[in-house]
């Protein structure tokens, strides 16, 4: 079985769930033999441990086996207790948020407006009170997104000095 990148994130890590902004999902129902290495249920902790290798991607870590519930949840909690990822102006009633929720939004809440409930749980100290006091208020809690960065995270990364024709 050859598998790409895509087919490992959406098609088994996902639950064979259709990446964003595409019609189908990675894997068919009917004769599809890499639909069987798909996950039985999604888990949106996966958002925080994979990376492209982009500057806003959650950074690298390793996982075992033996521990991987608890290492995913750390990885979240490191990943919403970040500004760049989650910023809470209590101020405003907002919440700044890296794109990935929105892109994969329908992988953590039914709605938007559900994004708070998802992301407190796994908030801690003044953070999570604040987002708390900002749910229990009732009142709309305005979801902005942030612009994804895209450039390559390779700090003291070395310029490729091959020979040149």
């Amino acid at each position: 079985v050859i598998l790409s990148f895509n087919d490992i994130e959406h098609g088994i890590l996902r639950a064979n769930t259709h990446p964003p902004y595409h019609l189908r999902k990675p894997f068919s129902k009917f004769g599809d033999k890499r639909a069987s290495l798909a996950l039985s249920e999604l888990d949106p902790r996966i958002h925080f441990a994979l990376n492209c290798g982009a500057r806003s991607c959650p950074p690298i870590r390793y996982f075992s086996v033996e521990a991987i519930d608890r290492e995913l949840d750390i990885a979240a909690q490191a990943f919403v207790s970040d500004d760049d990822n989650v910023f809470i102006d209590e101020d405003r009633n907002a919440l700044s948020l890296t794109m990935i929720f929105h892109w994969y939004r329908a992988d953590f809440a039914d709605s938007k407006s559900k994004l708070p409930d998802f992301i407190v749980k796994y908030l801690h100290g003044k953070r999570r009170e604040a987002l708390e006091r900002m749910i229990n208020l009732g009142k709309k809690i305005t979801i902005e997104f942030k612009p994804y960065d895209w450039s390559v995270a390779a700090e003291g990364h070395k310029d490729f000095e091959g020979t040149h024709a």
